[in-house]
């Protein structure tokens, strides 16, 4: 490697690392607690609830301390929502110790076509705790743009406290987002949106996390969401990684006050 190609990788990295560090605090895991059998009381004898709850996806916050955007598949794997699941929004900034919480209270937005969602959470369960904004751009992106996901692989659950609503008051699970870089290496409208095929994968967990040019203040313009099937000689395997671009929603999230650049 050259001098000069040296200094473009160097480069090339500190960029990388300063739109992980500008984006990484407003991703959230979202958590999901469904009640899969109530407690029953038969002939006297009563049988306890039984609950399902899984880290099944990220958002990214658009409007500070309210709106998060993530994929809508993470609801309820696709289908509607089960209005009885309550859904939590958890951060860990700088991945250090703290895991802090905050409640879904409203879903304002549920695009089941476009696979996006906008989730609205209420105060943090520590006092004082902000989640703030990224910039959020319907500009759309030529093929070759550097790129930055942030998104939680999903933990196993070790344990998690819920009351008999639903409602969680404890767990244990180890909750780190996970950074990673590429290019936009396809793009073509479909159903009337811009999608964006990316050479960047991402783990069970992430869909819903931000897509974000690699700038020294980076937008997001498209999200995590599926992939592309594709033939094989051993059948129908998973191909390149893609997300509808956020211009699909362009009109709800300036209804809700996003900032776009």
């Amino acid at each position: 490697m050259t001098g000069a190609e040296a200094h473009v990788k160097m480069t090339e990295m500190a960029d990388a690392a300063t739109a992980i560090r500008s984006i990484r605090d407003s991703v959230a895991a979202i958590l999901r607690v469904h009640i899969t059998r109530p407690e029953t009381v038969k002939k006297g004898k009563a049988r306890p609830r039984q609950v399902h709850a899984a880290l099944g996806g990220s958002a990214f916050c658009v409007v500070a301390d309210r709106y998060l955007v993530t994929a809508f598949h993470i609801l309820n794997e696709g289908k509607p929502r089960n209005p009885s699941d309550k859904f939590y929004a958890f951060v860990v900034p700088g991945n250090g110790d703290p895991m802090l919480h905050f409640p879904v209270v409203a879903f304002p937005v549920e695009r089941h076509d476009l696979d996006v969602a906008v989730l609205e959470i209420g105060p943090c369960s520590s006092a004082g705790v902000q989640v703030p904004a990224v910039p959020v751009s319907f500009t759309p992106r030529p093929d070759g743009t550097r790129v930055v996901t942030v998104g939680y692989p999903a933990p196993e659950i070790m344990g998690l406290e819920v009351d008999h609503h639903g409602n969680f008051h404890g767990g244990q699970f180890f909750l780190k987002s996970h950074a990673n870089e590429g290019i936009v290496s396809a793009q073509y409208v479909t159903d009337g949106v811009l999608m964006y095929e990316l050479n960047v994968g991402w783990h069970h967990g992430e869909s819903g996390g931000p897509v974000a040019d690699e700038a020294d203040r980076p937008a997001v313009f498209s999200l995590m969401q599926h992939y592309r099937n594709i033939q094989s000689p051993h059948g129908m395997v998973a191909g390149p990684h893609r997300g509808y671009a956020l211009s699909g929603i362009q009109r709800e999230l300036t209804a809700l006050g996003v900032a776009v650049v």
